[in-house]
């Protein structure tokens, strides 16, 4: 089960199908509403395996990984 999952149970008191069922609905909001090439990474961000833009595997790693390609993206290291 996902991190945000377990919020939703937590805080919001959701059972676990409707914690799951809440999580991929955000997901899919949140992800349609940022540019294609940028999907994978907030997918991988969101704890979801989505594939990049290019059809590659998103990055894993999470919030990190958001943070080390937006870094990349402005000249920064990626690790």
């Amino acid at each position: 089960m996902s991190e945000i999952a377990v919020l939703l149970q937590e805080k919001a008191g959701l059972s676990p199908d409707k914690a799951a069922e809440v999580e991929q609905i955000v997901v899919q909001h949140i992800t349609a509403r940022v540019p294609s090439e940028f999907q994978g990474i907030v997918a991988s961000a969101l704890g979801e395996s989505a594939p990049a833009a290019d059809g590659q595997p998103a990055p894993s790693g999470g919030l990190g990984s958001v943070l080390g390609a937006v870094s990349g993206l402005f000249g920064g290291s990626k690790g």
